[in-house]
């Protein structure tokens, strides 16, 4: 079973909002999740994981619209996500009333709910934010339903005001993966079984670092996946020394000296 997974896109953020270039930034962000969407085209998996803020803040009908039409174009790849604490399901939320195609899993519960795929021995888990925060760790006893097929789980989460996580019950659960969401940065949790696959696209200064989306496969073997950039932009920290000769116009000199070098 092969799979791909996103977590934070945050299609509708204006990253540096007010600079020349914000509006520039988000529309990357939805160029970059229609590159995700058009290389599942060219190259199928079985299940498309996003684990939470697919949107930065309550969906617009149009924006769902258009993701729902994105996920149409690859209907053999079953689709599983929940909403995170950006695009928490509100009580006007469209999210409430929408209908997905029907290759998309959307877990509109607050509670933990287990879904089969039809067509594999896979178990999906999930749930939705109704709210910005949640401090209880909702993820602390989930276990898989039975011992015989693949058991996903989807969950974000990870710090005191967002489901805290502990990485001791992650691993003893049962889980074949884990697939995390809401910190920004990729990385291994748990290695070879739970890994936050961080934001598709950076979305402010402290998103530095490689971003994009992780690629796994699930076999008699176990669980193998592997971190795949695919972001357009980074940021980076520079530390430029100046002299206390030089005037503005210098330092806008040198600046763009560096900016033109990385």
């Amino acid at each position: 079973m092969r799979f791909i997974h996103l977590a934070d896109v945050h299609l509708g953020a204006v990253p540096d909002r007010g600079c020349p270039w914000s509006k520039e930034r988000e529309e990357e962000i939805w160029s970059t999740f229609r590159r995700v969407i058009a290389g599942i085209r060219e190259d199928p998996v079985d299940l498309l994981f996003i684990s939470g803020d697919l949107f930065h803040r309550q969906p617009l009908m149009r924006e769902l619209k258009e993701v729902n039409y994105l996920f149409s174009t690859i209907p053999d790849t079953r689709v599983y996500l929940m909403a995170g604490n950006h695009d928490f399901i509100s009580r006007d939320s469209f999210y409430n009333t929408f209908e997905w195609n029907s290759n998309v899993i959307f877990f509109r519960s607050r509670e933990l709910t287990c879904v089969k795929d039809p067509r594999l021995d896979v178990y999906v888990y999930g749930l939705s934010y109704y709210d910005r925060e949640i401090k209880d760790g909702l993820y602390d006893q989930a276990v898989p339903v039975q011992k015989e097929g693949i058991h996903i789980l989807l969950a974000h989460g990870g710090d005191e005001k967002h489901i805290p996580l502990s990485a001791a019950a992650l691993a003893a659960s049962g889980f074949d993966y884990v697939a995390l969401g809401h910190i920004h940065k990729p990385q291994q949790v748990i290695p070879g079984l739970a890994a936050y696959a961080g934001a598709l696209e950076p979305t402010d200064k402290n998103d530095t670092g490689k971003h994009g989306f992780i690629r796994g496969e699930i076999s008699e073997r176990g669980t193998r996946f592997e971190f795949v950039p695919l972001a357009k932009r980074e940021y980076l920290h520079l530390v430029l020394e100046t002299e206390s000769r030089m005037g503005n116009a210098e330092v806008r000199e040198l600046i763009r000296g560096q900016i033109q070098e990385h």
